[in-house]
């Protein structure tokens, strides 16, 4: 049994959301283990057991790539987001990782225009202790439709 606590958890959701929501995305990455998986993927795909996925990747590396090109390569209009989870719902605990679920809100603020809904997901984690910090060892944000707004820039 893990000696992980709700209480981390809960703290691991806080640090991550705030960071994204305060556009630190040079944090982001480091709530992954450095072997990790992070997919954004649409419903239909993830219940038919299809790998096709909006967003992927497989390491830190990978993700610091996605930083890199979300700050210093690609061009779109400048933007807010603001995430709004449910409360985490822990599923089980094997071998030291704790899965979790939770619904995702996210709503996107163009800096000339009304915020609007850009994603509806549930977020299926599994967590572990990675030295003495929780890190995402898989991270999967399902999107309840069959499209998403290719304005989706900014990880959720």
């Amino acid at each position: 049994m893990t000696n992980i606590t709700r209480d981390e958890v809960r703290d691991l959701y806080d640090a991550y959301y705030g960071a994204l929501d305060d556009v630190d995305l040079h944090a982001w990455p480091e709530f992954f283990t450095e072997e990790c998986v992070y997919r954004v993927i649409p419903r239909e795909n993830f219940e038919a057991g299809y790998t096709l996925c909006t967003m992927q990747a497989e390491s830190r590396g990978m993700l610091k790539d996605r930083v890199t090109g979300l700050t210093r390569t690609q061009m779109y209009a400048p933007r807010y987001y603001r995430r709004f989870p449910t409360a985490p719902r822990f599923l089980g605990e094997e071998n030291g990782v704790i899965s979790v679920r939770h619904n995702l809100l996210v709503v996107q603020t163009l800096i000339d225009k009304h915020s609007d809904i850009v994603l509806s997901a549930v977020c299926h984690d599994k967590i572990v202790r990675d030295g003495d910090t929780l890190r995402f060892v898989e991270r999967v944000v399902v999107f309840d439709s069959e499209m998403i707004p290719n304005s989706l820039v900014y990880p959720a």
